[in-house]
C-alpha cells in the first residue's frame, strides 16, 4: 500500500470494511466480532442480549465507553461507526434529549448500522455515509466527537483532525481510541507492515500524533490510558485512549 495514493487507500479501506459488513464471519487479518469486543471490555451482560448483527461486525481498536463520559442531552459524532456497537452505547448515554450521528465510509456498514438501530429500537441515532476528511456536518455542531481506530486507516490524518475540530462546538471534546507507535518503524519494517488493516502501516508515533493534534488547535490533550490487545500485534504498537478539547 506504500505505492498507493490517498484515494486508492480510501477505496481499499471502504472495500475491506464493506466485506466485514456483508460477511463478518469471513477470515480477516484483524480481529472482528463479539469475542474481541468482550476481550476489550464491552459488558457481556449487555452484549449477550443484543442482536448478533450488532456485535459480529465489531472492528474497533479498543473500548471507548469507560472514558467518553457522555452527559444526557449531548450531541455526539461517532466517526467510523461501523455496524453501530458504539452508537448503541452512546445513544443510551445521551438519552432521549440527546442525539448521536454515525458516519462511515462504507455504504454496507451504514446500512448495517441503520438496521441495527432499528432492531434495538434506538431512535436517537442518525447514520450517514461519508469520508472523515470531508465531514458532511456544519461548523460548531457537536459536543463530542468520538472514534474507535479511524486515524490509522486515514491517509491524511491532519485533514481528519481539522474536520473534527471544525465540527466541534467551542469547548467541545474529542475522545477516542487509536493505534499509535512507541517508536518509529524502520523503512524495512514499514514496507513489511504496509497493510493498513493491521493498524501498523498507517499508524503514527505517539509524539507525532499528539503534536499533530496540537497543530490543528486542540488543547488539554491527554493520553488517558494505553494498552495492548489483538489489534496491537507489532511490539511498537499500543492502543491509546485520548481526550482533547477545542
Amino acid at each position: 500500500m506504500l505505492n498507493l495514493n490517498p484515494d486508492e487507500i480510501k477505496k481499499m479501506v471502504k472495500d475491506k470494511y464493506s466485506e466485514v459488513a456483508t460477511d463478518p464471519c469471513a477470515v480477516f487479518n484483524f480481529p472482528v466480532g463479539k469475542a474481541f469486543a468482550l476481550k476489550v471490555g464491552y459488558p457481556k451482560e449487555i452484549l449477550d442480549n443484543l442482536p448478533v448483527s450488532l456485535t459480529e461486525s465489531f472492528t474497533g481498536a479498543n473500548n471507548p465507553q469507560p472514558f467518553v463520559a457522555l452527559k444526557p442531552g449531548e450531541i455526539v459524532l461517532d466517526l467510523g461507526c461501523g455496524g453501530g456497537l458504539d452508537l448503541y452505547f452512546y445513544a443510551i448515554a445521551v438519552g432521549a434529549q440527546g442525539k448521536v450521528f454515525g458516519l462511515d465510509i462504507s455504504e454496507a456498514m451504514v446500512n448495517r448500522a441503520m438496521d441495527n438501530m432499528k432492531k434495538t429500537g434506538t431512535d436517537n441515532v442518525e447514520v450517514r455515509r461519508g469520508e472523515s476528511d470531508n465531514l458532511p456536518f456544519e461548523d460548531n455542531f457537536f459536543d463530542v466527537a468520538a472514534s474507535n481506530g479511524i486515524y490509522n486507516l486515514s491517509p491524511d490524518k491532519e485533514a481528519v483532525m481539522k474536520q473534527v475540530y471544525r465540527v466541534l462546538k467551542p469547548a467541545g471534546r474529542t475522545v477516542f481510541c487509536e493505534i499509535i507507535l512507541k517508536a518509529p518503524l524502520s523503512d524495512e519494517e514499514r514496507k513489511s507492515h504496509s497493510d493498513w488493516f493491521r493498524c501498523i502501516g498507517g499508524a503514527l508515533v505517539e509524539k507525532d500524533f499528539l503534536a499533530l493534534m496540537e497543530k490543528v488547535g486542540f488543547k488539554d490533550i491527554e493520553v488517558i490510558s494505553s494498552c495492548r490487545n489483538a489489534r496491537t500485534g507489532h511490539p511498537y504498537a499500543i492502543c491509546a485512549n485520548i481526550r482533547a478539547y477545542k
